[in-house]
């Protein structure tokens, strides 16, 4: 764009792209008025230009500048007022007064529900309104003074749209659906529903209430929706609920919504097992076979089915796996023979669970008494014996003590002693419960010089039992005694965690009995580095730390020396036991297990076995195995003595995928010692959920014309389950051939054929790919708006009434009618006063939008004369409209003449010529006035929307007017000159010469309201004059 031409002092600028012109200086008083050329080019190749003179006043003071009296206006409305409703009325002037003013909205403010009528400046509603969507509108009107100088002004309007009660609350979902315990208290919470309300203030506060269903078992928060029991629940009396729940706001009138909450109460175990007593005693003797009943526990449940079913398990007290109990009888056996002198009484704790959810137990203790019976020999320690004595010993002299123990209780534990052979000659006597040997006869060492003694020890039981031992006496002259240790062999245990330092045993020596005067005996160790012994006391102690699971014993040979000349010296043997202690934690096999079972597998199936060595022995290293962590729902029980894991209740992948457990193996050793692995157990999926759709009911409402493969609704199903078996795919079953096709695996309903209108319900199945497949159905409604195609058609082009002066406020005038060839909301017509577009200036009637009578709204003089349209507009989502003109004319003469009756043709006659001539003459003006301008006003009218602005070019050579789309549109003339004119802010206007030239670029730009404007006042004239024809005639008539 360019301002070269009158511009040569450079006191204007122009924007190269919005085409905004601006001053660069200050005008002053240098002129009163100044012509610039301004020219439009484009970017094409060739470049096309175009342009234009535009005329600037220059004023001395403010007096004449057009302005808004205020900026901003603000209005606020309701979201319910009427389309054509008043919202606000906007005012431009000038200092000096009133001035010819046009108004329109500035095509910068976008697509607004609102117009402007350009003569009055009202803001008017143009379509309905919604708050909830659009809460405020800020847009620009642009007013344009007429004259050879046009001026601009504009000001901001801000319309605030308030809320009314037009929206209910409503529900996060339709239904819902959920199951809970017979046990639950009441007071629980079990569900919450949730509304929404989109109005504001009280229209948007709602409250809930339960309005059906509950019969006393449930009851609502009001505020919050919070659903909770309100009584015991018993799924023997009534097994589920449908709960009717209201959302009501406040508004006025109140709008209301409901939901459904279905509960299902789940059967479950709301007792826990009873033992027939907290104690139980069974007597058992040790000598009892494996395998033998020693007694049965029992539990009853008063819970019904499987809910009631007990099991039984040992928990506590049999460390040495000793017994075992049926889990289902309660019946307990021995796993392994007894022994009364290991353990003479167990106490066990033994627990009965049922198979309620959550599960729920009793426990009871078991005494066991093992009474003892006579199964054990006596023991000699020390044995074999040996003793050396002199032949000079004297008689009644101590040789030996020989002991015994019998590990049983009672007579059958007390031992005897008896010399049963050896000694034919009665050379020795033993004190039977004593056990010494003393000398009963003299020896002689020349004529026997051993004697072996066999020993005999005897309990007390029946019948008895007995063992012997032997007792090797050497009997030597006095001068060669040796020192004799009181035993042979010595045998002790120590514990392998004993300290440096720690006694050990004690061996004892003797000089032998009649060696004479006692000497000193001295005690060394042959071969141990792990024991010492000190030499004067016997006592043998730890030198070296000990491990049992490195060496469990040992052998050590005891020397003692006497200090004779020469010296004599003898042997002894020390066995040594390493006591265990607990010191090795058990140790898995595998750090890590896993194993897979499907959910529908039996319970009590086996999923796995774990296990775990001890390095310990005895007590220490006996491993038991328990479940620490994981166990959900205690799906799992474990076989404490062998590690074997099984299922206890049946399982649900859907519920809980994988279990990983946490399992101990703990040894009986005090303190006890443990370690831990973890087993994973994944359960494998079993077709045994069908897929489940998002929503119950679908819907949608598509219009008649849809294209073939148009996109309607989706729908949408899940499958809880995993794989194949999660696959959904869908289909559609119809009663009735449909023109409608579903995606398998989309859930996308397309349109396959024509659609008519009304509507089609069938229903969309959902099937998995399980073996055997699962599926499930949801129902569909499809509703099929019939197309807005023809508009409203007025039954004639112009309506005509002349009334009297008298006649009374809110009569009715006339009635237009027009009709509509579309069904339903399409073919639903409405009537208001005025063009489609723009509004004309005030009249004083009204239309009725329903029935198009045009009522009277004021007293009226006579002579006065109205001319209006009407527009009739459907009720479509594309509104289409009509319009007709409305005349009105207040003649007291001819409205009472058109009141009398009279007889005779030559008036009736004279008034139907009159009116054919009326009718004539209006429309012979019409075409002088139309040709007086030397135009041909017969023009085609091409509106592409309601909101896309149209252009007007006027040519000389063209007899047409043509309304076009605003961007860049040639006008007919040679190089194609472009236009860039909304109809409401003609940017400028260019008056032709009285002769143009064919091909002179010499257009007229201007809006489409002022053409209407021109059109209607031309009309206007032309419908003044005739009726003034008319009454003439019709004055002459009477």
């Amino acid at each position: 764009r360019s301002s070269d031409l009158g511009n040569s002092k450079g006191l204007f600028s122009v924007d190269s792209v919005s085409g905004e012109v601006s001053t660069t200086a200050v005008v002053g008083d240098l002129s009163s008025a100044y012509s610039i050329g301004i020219t439009a080019s484009d970017s094409g190749s060739p470049q096309n230009r175009g342009q234009c003179l535009l005329s600037i006043s220059v004023y001395k003071d403010n007096a004449n500048v057009l302005d808004f009296n205020l900026n901003p206006y603000t209005a606020v409305i309701a979201e319910n007022v009427s389309v054509n409703s008043t919202a606000v009325s906007v005012l431009a002037t000038t200092q000096s007064g009133p001035i010819a003013v046009s108004y329109s909205i500035s095509k910068s403010s976008g697509k607004i529900p609102f117009r402007v009528a350009p003569n009055s400046g009202r803001i008017i509603v143009r379509r309905p309104l919604d708050r909830e969507t659009i809460d405020s509108y800020s847009f620009v009107v642009v007013a344009t003074s007429g004259g050879q100088v046009s001026q601009t002004a504009q000001t901001n309007v801000k319309i605030t749209v308030t809320d009314v009660n037009d929206d209910e609350p409503t529900f996060s979902q339709p239904k819902y659906s959920l199951s809970i315990p017979e046990a639950t208290p009441p007071g629980t919470s079990i569900v919450a529903v949730a509304a929404t309300d989109r109005d504001l203030g009280s229209n948007g506060r709602f409250s809930y209430r339960l309005v059906g269903g509950a019969n006393g078992y449930f009851s609502l928060d009001t505020a919050l929706g919070n659903v909770m029991t309100a009584a015991i629940l018993n799924s023997s009396h009534v097994s589920n609920f449908s709960l009717i729940i209201e959302a009501k706001d406040e508004g006025t009138p109140p709008l209301v919504s409901t939901t459904t909450v279905n509960v299902v109460i789940a059967v479950q175990g709301n007792t826990k097992p009873a033992f027939a007593t907290s104690l139980y005693t069974f007597i058992v003797r040790e000598n009892v076979r494996s395998g033998s009943l020693i007694g049965s526990v029992v539990a009853h449940d008063r819970d019904p089915g499987a809910y009631g079913t007990v099991t039984y398990k040992i928990i506590s007290g049999d460390s040495s796996n000793s017994f075992v109990i049926d889990s289902n009888s309660g019946a307990v056996r021995t796993t392994k023979d007894l022994d009364y002198e290991t353990v003479s009484q167990y106490s066990l704790k033994i627990e009965a669970v049922d198979a309620g959810r959550p599960r729920k137990s009793a426990m009871t203790k078991v005494s066991i008494i093992v009474t003892d019976v006579n199964d054990n020999l006596p023991v000699f320690a020390g044995t074999p014996y040996s003793v050396t004595i002199s032949d000079q010993l004297p008689l009644g002299s101590s040789v030996l003590q020989v002991s015994a123990s019998d590990a049983d209780s009672g007579t059958n534990g007390d031992v005897t002693f008896s010399i049963t052979k050896g000694d034919t000659k009665n050379r020795f006597h033993i004190n039977d419960n004593t056990g010494v040997i003393t000398l009963a006869g003299s020896l002689d060492s020349t004529l026997q010089n051993v004697y072996l003694l066999t020993v005999e020890a005897s309990d007390g039981g029946a019948p008895r039992k007995s063992s012997t031992t032997i007792v090797s006496a050497t009997v030597v002259q006095p001068g060669k005694l040796k020192p004799v240790f009181d035993q042979s062999v010595y045998s002790v245990t120590v514990k392998e965690n004993s300290a440096l330092g720690a006694r050990v045993a004690k061996v004892n020596a003797r000089e032998s009995s009649g060696s004479g005067a006692p000497s000193v005996i001295r005690y060394s160790l042959a071969d141990s580095t792990y024991f010492s012994v000190d030499s004067n006391t016997g006592i043998v102690t730890v030198a070296r730390q000990l491990d049992r699971e490195t060496t469990d014993k040992f052998s050590i040979t005891v020397i003692a020396t006497d200090q004779r000349k020469p010296p004599q010296s003898s042997t002894a043997t020390l066995d040594v036991a390493v006591g265990d202690v607990n010191d090795n934690q058990p140790v898995f096999s595998n750090q890590v297990y896993t194993a897979s079972i499907r959910e529908d597998n039996r319970v009590g199936l086996s999923v796995a076995q774990v296990q775990a060595t001890d390095s310990d022995v005895g007590t220490n290293g006996r491993v038991t195995y328990s479940i620490v962590q994981g166990n959900v729902d205690n799906t799992f029980a474990i076989d404490s003595n062998t590690g074997l894991i099984s299922t206890v209740i049946e399982m649900d992948r859907e519920l809980t995928p994988k279990y990983v457990l946490r399992v101990a193996a703990v040894d009986q050793g005090s303190p006890s010692l443990r370690a831990v692995t973890t087993l994973t157990v994944t359960v494998l999926d079993v077709n045994d959920n069908a897929p489940v759709f998002a929503q119950p009911i679908y819907s949608a409402e598509v219009p008649e014309d849809a294209a073939i493969g148009a996109s309607l609704l989706t729908t949408t199903a899940t499958d809880d389950d995993v794989g194949s078996n999660a696959v959904v795919t869908y289909s559609i079953r119809s009663d009735e051939e449909i023109p409608l096709l579903i995606g398998t695996t989309t859930g996308l309903i397309v349109s396959a054929g024509v659609l008519s209108g009304g509507q089609y319900k069938f229903k969309v199945v959902a099937t998995d790919q399980g073996k055997p497949a699962l599926n499930s159905s949801s129902d569909v409604v499809i509703n099929v708006n019939t197309v807005n195609k023809h508009a409203p058609i007025f039954e004639t082009a112009l309506y005509e009434a002349t009334i009297h002066s008298s006649t009374s406020v809110g009569s009715v005038v006339l009635t237009v009618s027009a009709n509509d060839d579309d069904a339903g909301l399409n073919g639903r017509v409405r009537y208001f006063i005025g063009e489609s577009e723009n509004e004309t200036e005030s009249v004083p009637f009204s239309v009725s939008q329903t029935s198009g009578e045009v009522k009277l709204e004021r007293e009226l003089a006579n002579g006065e004369s109205y001319h209006f349209a009407v527009t009739a507009v459907d009720s479509g989502i594309v509104l289409l409209s009509a319009t007709a003109q409305v005349s009105i004319t207040v003649n007291d003469a001819e409205a009472i003449s058109g009141d009398q009756s009279k007889s005779g043709g030559l008036s009736i006659g004279l008034i139907v010529g009159v009116s054919i001539g009326a009718v004539v003459l209006i429309l012979l003006v019409v075409i002088v006035v139309v040709v007086a301008k030397k135009k041909a006003y017969a023009f085609k009218w091409r509106q592409d929307t309601d909101d896309v602005p149209t252009s007007v070019t006027f040519t000389p050579e063209e007899d047409n007017i043509a309304f076009t789309n605003p961007m860049y549109e040639s006008t007919g003339f040679g190089s194609g000159l472009g236009t860039r004119v909304t109809k409401n802010n003609p940017l400028y206007e260019s008056p032709l010469g009285e002769d143009p030239s064919p091909g002179k670029q010499n257009p007229i730009y201007c809006s489409t309201d002022d053409v209407l404007d021109r059109i209607q006042a031309e009309l206007d004239d032309s419908l003044a004059k005739g009726f003034e024809d008319l009454d003439a005639a019709a004055a002459e008539s009477n």
